[in-house]
């Protein structure tokens, strides 16, 4: 990753509570331009919790975050972001063109540039055969793409997306990955929350594990080589798997009776055990 690309979103020392309830504990993060950054989490680990405050709809307890060298609640700083939050849908009874048109107005975007921006991104997307097509009409592939496209035309230079392929069959998932590499490669930063984790290590320049506070960070082949100090050694014999340091793996085995296997954890496997060991 070159560090010198333009740094997009600032999170320094974020905390966010409600009450006795810690949502995120100390999180320092940043997302550059032209990168997808992914955000990896079990269920309750506040991921959502902090994409919400990086767009702006919630605000930290404390510690700071900056948004395209601005604070994200300020307008200006908005309508240079695109979302697409949980559990969104696109207006079921507009055609695909209206969706992206009146979006664009929501955003403030002036009439001639929204119509310029609209017919782009349908171009982009390739959803020139649905311009007039209901979007309750639309499968659930198409939705999503509608939805990235919903949150593209204000043109904006930071994209997050949470949860964006959830539901989706491994097709129109694979369409989504294309898609938002090609954004990425056109220098859109990208924050990404996801559950799966094939889809991150395909997608993600940097993965942050997250479990309130940030567990591991880097590059999946960073986290790869930091966490392969461990090995997994399973005892055929017994079906046991055992993680084992690096340098205690001879000694290990040579205890081992019958037929074993050693390999290095896939991102998976160590996403698992790190999440594990901090529960």
């Amino acid at each position: 990753m070159n560090e010198t690309l333009e740094i997009l979103v600032e999170v320094n020392h974020v905390w966010k509570s409600y009450g006795k309830i810690i949502a995120n504990e100390d999180v320092t993060l940043n997302i550059r331009k032209g990168e997808i950054v992914g955000l990896l989490g079990p269920n309750g680990a506040g991921k959502t919790t902090l994409v919400k405050q990086i767009y702006g709809e919630l605000h930290p307890s404390q510690g700071e975050i900056k948004v395209l060298g601005g604070k994200p609640t300020d307008g200006k700083i908005k309508r240079m972001m695109g979302v697409v939050p949980q559990e969104v849908t696109p207006y079921g009874e507009l055609s695909v063109y209206d969706n992206l048109y009146f979006m664009a107005k929501i955003k403030g975007v002036d009439k001639p540039t929204a119509i310029k921006n609209v017919e782009d991104v349908i171009e982009k997307l390739n959803l020139k055969d649905r311009r007039k097509t209901f979007a309750r009409d639309l499968s659930g592939g198409l939705r999503r793409r509608l939805l990235i496209g919903m949150a593209l035309v204000n043109s904006p230079k930071l994209l997050i997306l949470d949860e964006p392929t959830t539901g989706l069959d491994p097709e129109a998932r694979r369409e989504v990955w294309f898609l938002l590499k090609s954004l990425r490669d056109s220098g859109i930063g990208v924050l990404l929350t996801t559950h799966y984790l094939d889809e991150a290590e395909r997608l993600s320049d940097r993965i942050y594990f997250v479990n309130r506070k940030v567990i591991a960070q880097g590059t999946p082949m960073e986290i790869k080589r930091k966490f392969s100090l461990y090995y997994e050694v399973t005892d055929i014999t017994s079906g046991k798997v055992y993680y084992v340091k690096e340098d205690e793996v001879k000694d290990f085995v040579s205890k081992l009776e019958g037929k074993f296997e050693v390999r290095l954890p896939s991102l998976e496997e160590i996403y698992l055990k790190v999440m594990g060991n901090d529960s």
